[in-house]
């Protein structure tokens, strides 16, 4: 297997490891055992007036998870891209020793 195969490989799990990090769903668990959703670090499937009507400290936590999931989803989702444009935009032309 070539590095530049070995680089696509890698960048496309990267990438799709990545992506899977920001769309899986996020939830809290309050006190009584019950799961409070909190969408997923996109953004999507929360309903803040739900939520807040749960407790108002559960908006603020939620927010906080869906921050951390984007401070470390975000760079793998990036370094996959980053593999990805390397690979093809490194040279083609290269000679074996």
């Amino acid at each position: 297997m070539s590095v530049r195969t070995f680089a696509v490989v890698v960048g496309l799990a990267f990438l799709l490891g990545g992506g899977a990090i920001l769309v899986v769903m996020l939830a809290i668990e309050s006190p009584s055992g019950s799961l409070i959703p909190c969408g997923n670090s996109l953004g999507f499937g929360f309903d803040e007036p739900a939520v807040s009507a749960i407790g108002p400290a559960y908006v603020d936590v939620c927010a906080d998870l869906k921050q951390r999931r984007l401070l470390w989803g975000l760079p793998v989702l990036g370094l996959g891209v980053l593999l990805l444009i390397g690979s093809l935009v490194g040279s083609r032309g290269a000679t074996r020793r």
